[in-house]
């Protein structure tokens, strides 16, 4: 990678392992979740109109942009953010973002069947094995991290993440159909229409407490998480192969486990230590010119 892939390649992984925590966080000082994800993303989009706008750039329609803008609101949006944030009410932030770590697994095994270019090879799978080796090896204390609803929630966001790798595959394929800035103001604003209306429905008894932790939450999660983060992450898509994006997922857990531990209070096992650094070594594997 170029020193710009890596520099915003680490900045994407910084922002991402921050946010578990400071979700969680914002769950327990009384944010309702589907509310919570819908007001983040919905904010994110308007911002992003608003900049497409006074940049005057055009919004592109065509078949494969339409898709692309429907696949990628709905599953990694609303059915990935939605999912996550509710089933994160039931575990600790933690265990949430190290589930998310599926995402690569499932997005190497998908790109190698549709992206004539990403095929496996043996480099990768080393790469990979340690990895998840590293994963099941942090899955393997998951009794320890969360409350008596953590298998549900583990459930849920098993699903999400599932859905949520089907159109970035998609979107790999067809990336020069669309615009980084444009393609995330359109996605974001209509999967946060869809939230905010699932939200009025669901939580319509649940109140919104606006503590200076909850703004603060909410602007940092709109505007480096939602913004910043998958502006960086489309932008990636163009400069990096599809198994050095999914491996994006890796890092951050480990971030979000120390975070977790040192102001949730979310105990890490030795066992919990010697995954994250498994799956950090992978990562740094599948970095590497094979």
């Amino acid at each position: 990678m170029k020193s710009k892939s890596y520099f915003l390649y680490v900045a994407i992984c910084l922002i991402w392992g921050t946010t578990w925590v400071i979700l969680k966080k914002s769950l327990i000082e009384g944010t309702p979740a589907i509310y919570g994800v819908g007001l983040r993303i919905f904010a994110a989009g308007i911002i992003l109109l608003l900049i497409s706008f006074f940049q005057k750039r055009s919004i592109p329609r065509t078949r494969e942009a339409i898709n692309i803008y429907i696949s990628f609101g709905l599953l990694n949006l609303v059915v990935g953010y939605g999912a996550t944030y509710w089933a994160a009410q039931f575990i600790y932030s933690n265990l949430a973002s190290i589930l998310w770590t599926g995402f690569p697994i499932i997005i190497v095994i998908m790109s190698h069947f549709y992206l004539p270019n990403e095929k496996i090879n043996l480099p990768k799978i080393i790469s990979l094995v340690i990895g998840v080796t590293g994963v099941f090896l942090i899955l393997s204390q998951g009794k320890s991290l969360g409350g008596e609803n953590v298998i549900v929630g583990m459930s849920v966001i098993i699903v999400a993440v599932i859905l949520a790798a089907l159109p970035n595959v998609y979107l790999k394929k067809h990336n020069k159909a669309i615009d980084t800035l444009t393609m995330n103001a359109v996605c974001q604003t209509g999967a946060g229409i869809i939230l905010l209306t699932i939200s009025s429905l669901l939580e319509k008894d649940q109140v919104m407490i606006w503590s200076p932790f909850n703004i603060f939450a909410m602007v940092y999660l709109t505007l480096f998480g939602s913004i910043a983060a998958w502006l960086i992450y489309v932008w990636l898509f163009k400069h990096l192969t599809m198994t050095q994006i999914a491996y994006i997922a890796f890092p951050p857990p480990v971030i979000a486990s120390f975070l977790g531990w040192m102001f949730l209070g979310e105990a890490l096992t030795p066992v919990t230590i010697l995954g994250a650094m498994l799956v950090i070594t992978g990562a740094v594997a599948v970095n590497l010119k094979h």
